[in-house]
């Protein structure tokens, strides 16, 4: 079964990584980072996170940090745009669950008739619920799944959707050595004003190492993306040095992205509480955006 299980998986995910692109996508806030700590990585570095929003990037992250957390975060967006996201993730080792609840706020916008008049303001949004769960298959074999409910707005007309991400992570012989794959956003949607909506389906893989040297503990993550909507793959390397259990600084470069290229940021841990912040500059003409976020461990 569990052969059978890994086969039904890496079939799907080179299927999704030849796609060809078929056209435009909604809900494009499902291809935004929820976690601060995984943010200023570029979105790598959900395996070492100790954030509640790590299964969000890999079902299977969540159970490679044994503890109870609920986390919370403040973004910033392009265009002066908002994402307010609340996680709360519980590993036991063998198990992991974890929801969360996503708000995007597009703030209000001008509506103009088909003869450009100004005609009022239209306030569109974007919600998502996501449910996740972790299994440990064997000590080396790890797969997950996470389950969204999906809502988007705009202007009068709206959508929502239901959609799964499926995650698989091998532990290999090779010390701290892991290679995890993910398949994201596979789901429907309902039309928006008669519209068939497509979710904007992604396919990654990703090895991660960790080192301890004797100044600090280092992770890295190399990970490799290909979208749905996008015909180019995409690459993003994270490295976290963390210090004395204290203080972790954080840098990711993105390859093959059209507006963004380095991320960057810190966290501080005191006692059961962790503040993270990352910062995401974009080229010139998009303002640069600025991550907050808190989490409790209990």
């Amino acid at each position: 079964m569990k052969k059978i299980i890994l086969l039904l998986f890496f079939a799907g995910l080179m299927i999704s990584l030849l796609a060809e692109t078929e056209g435009d996508r909604g809900f494009q806030i499902l291809k935004i980072i929820s976690g601060t700590s995984i943010a200023a990585q570029g979105g790598t570095g959900a395996f070492f996170s100790s954030d509640a929003f790590s299964f969000i990037e890999n079902p299977c992250a969540g159970l490679m940090n044994k503890n109870t957390v609920l986390s919370m975060t403040q973004n910033y967006w392009i265009f002066d745009t908002t994402i307010n996201s609340i996680a709360y993730l519980k590993s036991q080792g063998k198990s992991s669950f974890g929801i969360a609840y996503r708000y995007l706020d597009y703030g209000k916008i001008d509506s103009y008739d088909d003869m450009g008049t100004n005609i009022g303001e239209f306030h569109p949004i974007d919600l998502n619920f996501i449910i996740g769960s972790g299994f440990r298959l064997t000590p080396d074999h790890y797969i997950g799944i996470n389950l969204y409910g999906l809502y988007e707005k705009i202007d009068t007309a709206s959508s929502t959707g239901l959609s799964v991400d499926l995650g698989y992570t091998y532990l290999t012989p090779i010390r701290n050595l892991k290679i995890a794959a993910a398949l994201k956003h596979l789901g429907i949607t309902s039309k928006m004003n008669e519209e068939n909506i497509e979710l904007p389906i992604s396919s990654e893989i990703s090895i991660i190492k960790k080192f301890s040297p004797k100044f600090a503990e280092i992770s890295s993550e190399l990970k490799i993306i290909k979208h749905s909507d996008d015909d180019e793959m995409k690459a993003v390397l994270g490295i976290n040095a963390e210090y004395n259990k204290i203080l972790n600084i954080r840098l990711g470069y993105k390859f093959n992205y059209d507006a963004e290229e380095l991320t960057t940021g810190f966290g501080i841990k005191i006692k059961k509480i962790i503040i993270d912040y990352a910062f995401i500059p974009f080229v010139e003409d998009i303002n640069d955006v600025h991550m907050i976020g808190i989490s409790y461990l209990f």
